[in-house]
Parts: structure tokens; sequence; C-alpha cells
């Protein structure tokens, strides 16, 4: 399911699972940026125009998933 989303804009990249005989690892694409809400706790407010942003993100990556 997640090589159906590659190439997709906020949606992090699937590179590869690998399983041995107890465990199956999934390889994913870094994101280094740290949590959505930490970001917002440490800069101490989110603007309407920021929070709209965030928003539009994410209901357009519910839209390619629900596609």
């Amino acid at each position: 399911m997640m090589q159906h989303f590659s190439g997709q804009p906020n949606i992090v990249e699937f590179r590869g699972a690998l399983e041995d005989n107890s465990n199956v690892h999934v390889v994913m694409e870094l994101c280094s940026g740290g949590e959505l809400f930490d970001r917002i706790i440490a800069k101490g407010h989110c603007t309407e125009w920021s929070a709209a942003t965030i928003c539009r993100a994410v209901v357009n990556v519910v839209n390619i998933c629900a596609s």
C-alpha cells in the first residue's frame, strides 16, 4: 500500500521492507523536522494562516489515501 503513495507530497516515502525469522522491518525516508505539536509549543502560538495551511496539507493526504 505504501508503494502506491510513492512520490506524493506530505507522505513519508517508503524505501523497502526486510523480513527475518521473527520481524518485518520497514525502511522509510528520514523525517528530521520533529513533531508538529512540538513546533507549535516551541513557537508559542499558531496563526490562523499557518493552521489553515497545515489543515489543507492533512486533508490533501487523507484525500490521496481515500482515492
